[in-house]
């Protein structure tokens, strides 16, 4: 299933607010690009005002009541008052419970106030209510306030005054998120470097992770309207977005593989390895099942990850080599050395085999030995005396 994706103005903002000078939007630039896959593209637009007057209802009911004014198209209509960002954010839930029904996760991709509205409904968000987020890019967001809400003090609008600094409502939406920084999903943080409404200081909620911190050359407005594929405004969205495809992918294999059917492998050495060791067929059959896990994830892992698993790989084949002379010192049989072996592996899947990488687990661990295991060499073996004449002969 397709995920969501949701784009989201900010204060005074429209849709405008991501279409370039040449008339093609944000949204039209991901649509239409080959590399993006497996997304749908929405927009999320909410009423903001710097003054509400004329549409507030007292105005709306003078106008009504004069007659031919009141037939004129664009004078008259609805109520519509500038809301807080909690309303909004409420506004926002209801729109993507109804309109993306059809959808399991949702990534947000916010402007300015937009992004402190985003923030709101991830905070807010309950399971079984609309898609779940899982990504959040924040564009030039005023995440500790700012400064220029100051100077539309005058006019008394409601979000001016939530986006000045150090507001009760900026900063307990703040303090908030910088609480609960270890359950947000995945996020990078847009900077302008010549934003002349957020500062540099306001843009970050935090003190971010480097790869999380994004700064482009662009001012407030100009940075989400990328002028083509090639603006590194558009490229770290799509950066986001190839990631975010790729440990999905991830996962999907890590937690499926074991629903598909195990090859025989009765001809690779690791198994031969076990025969010849007389290890039982129940160890034998769960070795198979591990070292398949391991060669889907090793053949899809992209070049960060799979560097990741060759430091594993080697983790794992010290504790191996550790157990194996432990054991084997006990004059413990083959099969009692294989069984402590898999099972000093599992019991450190959170210990020192802990990774960074979130789909991997001790079932890819016990993988990578017998990965280690599938080859002519005494570097992973079940006893000192294995007969790799006979796995020699076997294999011929």
């Amino acid at each position: 299933m397709k995920t969501a994706v949701v784009f989201i103005h900010g204060f005074t903002g429209s849709g405008s607010t991501w279409v370039n000078a040449t008339g093609n939007s944000f949204l039209d630039l991901l649509q239409t690009d080959p590399t993006v896959n497996g997304f749908d593209f929405f927009e999320f637009s909410y009423f903001t005002k710097l003054t509400d007057f004329f549409n507030s209802a007292p105005f709306q009911k003078i106008m009504s009541a004069i007659p031919f004014i009141n037939r004129l198209p664009g004078v008259t209509g609805k109520v519509r008052m500038n809301r807080p960002i909690a309303q909004l954010s409420e506004e926002l839930a209801t729109y993507l419970n109804l309109t993306l029904e059809g959808y399991d996760e949702v990534i947000l991709i916010a402007h300015s106030m937009g992004g402190l509205i985003a923030k709101d409904h991830i905070l807010n968000s309950q399971p079984g209510h609309g898609p779940k987020p899982v990504g959040y890019i924040s564009i030039a967001v005023p995440h500790k306030g700012s400064l220029g809400a100051q100077l539309l003090g005058p006019l008394n609008n409601i979000n001016a005054k939530e986006l000045v600094p150090l507001s009760e409502q900026c900063d307990k939406l703040n303090n908030e998120w910088i609480e609960q920084r270890n359950n947000l999903p995945p996020a990078i943080y847009m900077l302008a470097q010549h934003d002349e409404v957020v500062v540099k200081e306001s843009a970050l909620p935090y003190s971010v992770k480097k790869e999380q911190k994004i700064v482009v050359s662009h001012d407030h407005t100009s940075i989400c309207k990328p002028v083509d594929r090639t603006d590194l405004s558009y490229l770290a969205v799509r950066k986001f977005l190839d990631t975010f495809t790729y440990e999905k992918t991830m996962g999907i294999l890590s937690n499926e593989s074991s629903l598909l059917p195990t090859p025989e492998y009765d001809k690779e050495i690791f198994v031969l390895k076990m025969i010849v060791c007389d290890i039982g067929r129940k160890g034998i059959a769960d070795a198979k099942d591990c070292f398949f896990s391991a060669e889907i994830i090793s053949k899809a892992a992209n070049k960060k990850d799979a560097a990741e698993l060759r430091a594993l790989q080697r983790k794992v084949l010290s504790l191996y080599q550790q157990k194996f002379n432990a054991c084997n010192g006990k004059k413990m049989s083959s099969n009692d050395i294989f069984a402590e072996v898999h099972s000093e592996i599992t019991t450190q899947d959170s210990g020192v085999l802990k990774s960074t990488v979130k789909y991997l687990n001790f079932l890819h661990k016990k993988g990578l030995l017998h990965q280690l295991a599938n080859n002519l060499t005494d570097d992973v073996v079940w006893a000192d005396d294995t007969d790799f004449e006979k796995i020699r002969s076997t294999i011929k």
